[in-house]
């Protein structure tokens, strides 16, 4: 009796972690999931964030970003760029605990496209001018 509670606990905690929620369809009410947006043909920009947990696991945000990357450029591959790492409060309190949500942020360049990183920069650059 006792192991089967430890084994629903693992998986409820575990769940708090990770999503599969594509965030361009709407929020998730867990804070998890994943958003993106085309540049180019073969050049993504990601968001990746897990679902609120007590803690920060940004390794769980990179797997989230990793299987979105691959899941938009295939089985040829992808390289990472400028990614960077955030958390913040799914919802801010001053008690324990804390809802925390860990972020990646970042783009691929797919390597079917052939664009290389000062390309691809290039791009992004493009891309924030046109965003202001």
């Amino acid at each position: 009796m006792e192991i089967s509670k430890c084994v629903v606990l693992v998986f409820l905690l575990s769940g708090c972690t990770v999503s599969n929620h594509n965030l361009n369809n709407g929020p998730n009410a867990l804070g998890g999931g994943f958003s993106d947006n085309k540049l180019q043909k073969g050049l993504y920009s990601i968001v990746a964030k897990t679902n609120f947990a007590p803690w920060s696991d940004h390794k769980a945000a990179h797997k989230i970003f990793n299987r979105r990357a691959t899941q938009l450029c295939g089985i040829a591959g992808f390289t990472a760029i400028e990614l960077v790492e955030r958390e913040f409060e799914h919802i801010p309190r001053d008690l324990p605990p804390k809802y925390i949500i860990s972020q990646v942020n970042g783009y691929v360049i797919c390597k079917s496209s052939n664009l290389t990183i000062k390309e691809a920069e290039k791009l992004i650059q493009a891309s924030y001018a046109v965003s202001l």
